[in-house]
């Protein structure tokens, strides 16, 4: 009984606290990067680059497991943009938002795998499009460009940068 109550406790990340370090300051550096080059566009050109909650869990998957599959460029971007689009789509097409969060779960998981671009926050990407408010949705499929592939694009451009200048070589494979 013992040890089945341990495992219900906690788990290690395994990682290390110079890893866990890493991988925080990542995500930290990433963030404040983006919010920077949004403020500069804005000022600039008058285009946002709005964050979205999804990007969150992007970055704990790319930063703390890089070598996971689900932590690879091609799940994170094609994974992340192909969940935009059917989230949108559902969001234009079906009226009611809970229904459209149905089919969007769905149609994320199937566009995902069907394309070999697994990565657990596409499903919230498609939530997102839905259930993301007025300023989301009037967006339209701008907002599959604008801010899912941008800062997907971004956040593994970043990541890949950032593991080559800490660690000294790419953790993605």
């Amino acid at each position: 009984m013992l040890e089945f109550l341990k495992r219900l406790g906690p788990q290690s990340a395994g990682m290390d606290y110079r890893d866990q370090l890493i991988a925080a300051g990542g995500s930290l550096i990433l963030f404040n990067a983006l919010a920077l080059l949004g403020l500069v566009f804005w000022e600039k050109f008058a285009i946002a680059i709005p964050l979205i909650a999804p990007l969150g869990a992007s970055a704990v998957i790319v930063y703390c497991a890089p070598k996971n599959p689900l932590a690879q460029p091609w799940n994170v971007v094609i994974g992340n943009v192909s969940s935009a689009l059917i989230g949108v789509a559902c969001a234009k097409f079906i009226p009611y938002p809970e229904l459209a969060a149905g089919f969007a779960g769905f149609g994320s998981i199937i566009a995902m795998v069907g394309l070999r671009a697994l990565h657990p926050p596409g499903g919230a990407v498609a939530l997102t499009a839905i259930l993301g408010g007025e300023p989301i949705q009037n967006l339209g499929y701008s907002f599959v460009l604008n801010p899912v592939l941008v800062l997907s694009l971004f956040l593994v451009l970043f990541a890949a940068l950032y593991q080559r200048a800490v660690r000294g070589h790419f953790t993605i494979r």
